[in-house]
């Protein structure tokens, strides 16, 4: 087994605060992405100097920068500094991985620069890799591309799908893997002082063990060290980590800042059989209302920041109908205590000795709205609260096709969201349609 790998850089460090930096950095990302979608971020494309200007971050163009740097302003405050003339999807990674530096707490203790060396921190490609993972989370983001779905996994595949869709190889890469309900992963590996390739960051399909590790040597006759060249592509079926078969494909791209040798990112795709189980959603005909199996089940659905009473022909209203013993507890709860619930909270009620409501507050205000009401950022906070309560009580959880009705969210994202903070969490979870009026 390789060694686990110890992260140095005091920024990464300190980001990460004792927990994966992958997993952290992917975290914030997509939670930064789904904010600036509630507040009407949208594509694709996805335009990352929109998003760093939501941020309050000053933009401007210049030609004597090699791509893009984040510059601290005196009294606060952060310029984003951009070449207009590089290439179209170089420049918007560039943008997109500058905004990934404005999510570590010491962004404006100094001038982030893409492509200066600086001598005095030989593990910044650290941070490097961080923000390129971040980038990619911001240029494809969650719930984006869910056609990318039936892409049969490949380097050939995700070189011709980021030209078509105008984003860098790297956040192709990585969408592409996160779609996948396959054993692979992506991984990125560089050269160190050692003059050996290393794997700097592994991100495998959704529940799947990848047996690579961070800082594991990439043996000496791989595909990897023949992408030795910006744009070169390798492939190879291989054995890697204890006699496990595995197919390589990969591609060099430009180095670190400073570096001389490429970066190699690519595919890793399990060449043999594995215990891998797809984890999947349950998607049913029928009522939620009526949740099927036995055990233990929780009714999920969503509700709006108010206490006024939930009326329509919506699922909540016919929670209230249906349970009023629910409503009143609920109502005990908010307006009976003149408290509006807060975006991000569950409320739970009791229908039976089995079955347990949870009222997730993820839609600001009521009714027909010109613009979208379901929240992504609190719901992703409420399903992960659904998740504790299931797994304390060892249940199930139930509910409609949640945010598509008058919230106006999309579904894309929505199922996204269900499958990452419950199914590949380890929650069953079963999704209810109506049946069709035809």
């Amino acid at each position: 087994m390789a060694k686990q790998f110890k992260w140095t850089n005091k920024s990464v460090v300190d980001f990460a605060d004792g927990n994966p930096p992958v997993e952290v950095m992917e975290s914030r990302a997509r939670e930064l992405a789904l904010k600036a979608m509630d507040t009407g971020w949208h594509g694709p494309p996805y335009d990352p100097l929109a998003l760093a200007e939501s941020l309050g971050m000053r933009i401007e163009a210049r030609g004597d920068i090699t791509d893009a740097r984040t510059v601290p302003i005196e009294g606060g405050g952060l310029v984003l500094e951009y070449n207009p003339m590089r290439p179209r999807g170089r420049l918007r990674f560039s943008i997109a991985h500058e905004v990934a530096h404005f999510l570590f707490p010491d962004c404006a203790d100094e001038i982030r620069n893409r492509g200066v060396k600086d001598e005095r921190k030989p593990d910044n490609w650290q941070l490097e890799v961080l923000c390129n993972i971040g980038a990619a989370e911001l240029l494809m983001p969650h719930g984006s591309f869910a056609e990318l779905a039936k892409e049969k996994l490949s380097i050939d595949s995700v070189m011709r799908l980021r030209k078509e869709f105008d984003v860098s190889v790297e956040a192709c890469l990585i969408r592409l893997v996160k779609l996948s309900r396959s054993s692979c992963a992506a991984f990125g590996a560089s050269k160190h002082a050692d003059g050996q390739y290393r794997i700097d960051y592994v991100i495998p399909a959704s529940g799947w063990e990848c047996p690579v590790s961070v800082g594991q040597h990439v043996p000496e006759q791989s595909a990897v060290t023949d992408a030795n060249a910006i744009g070169y592509v390798a492939k190879g079926d291989e054995t890697w980590s204890a006699g496990w078969p595995v197919r390589v494909e990969c591609v060099g791209l430009a180095p670190y800042p400073g570096g001389l040798a490429p970066r190699v990112v690519g595919l890793l795709l399990a060449a043999g059989r594995t215990d891998y189980r797809v984890p999947e959603i349950t998607e049913v005909t029928g009522s939620a209302l009526q949740p099927r199996g036995a055990g233990l089940r929780i009714i999920a659905h969503v509700i709006p920041d108010t206490h006024r009473m939930w009326g329509g022909g919506g699922f909540a209203a016919q929670v209230r109908r249906k349970y009023p013993a629910v409503w009143s507890k609920f109502k005990s709860q908010t307006s009976d205590l003149h408290k509006a619930p807060l975006l991000g909270e569950v409320y739970t009620g009791t229908i039976s000795d089995e079955v347990t409501v949870a009222h997730m507050v993820a839609q600001r205000g009521i009714g027909p709205s010109p613009t979208q009401r379901l929240q992504y950022a609190a719901l992703s906070q409420c399903l992960k609260e659904v998740r504790s309560i299931a797994r304390k009580r060892d249940a199930t959880v139930h509910m409609p096709r949640i945010g598509t009705g008058h919230g106006g969210a999309t579904w894309d994202v929505v199922r996204e969201l269900i499958i990452q903070e419950l199914v590949d969490e380890g929650v069953p979870t079963t999704v209810y349609d109506l049946p069709s009026r035809e």
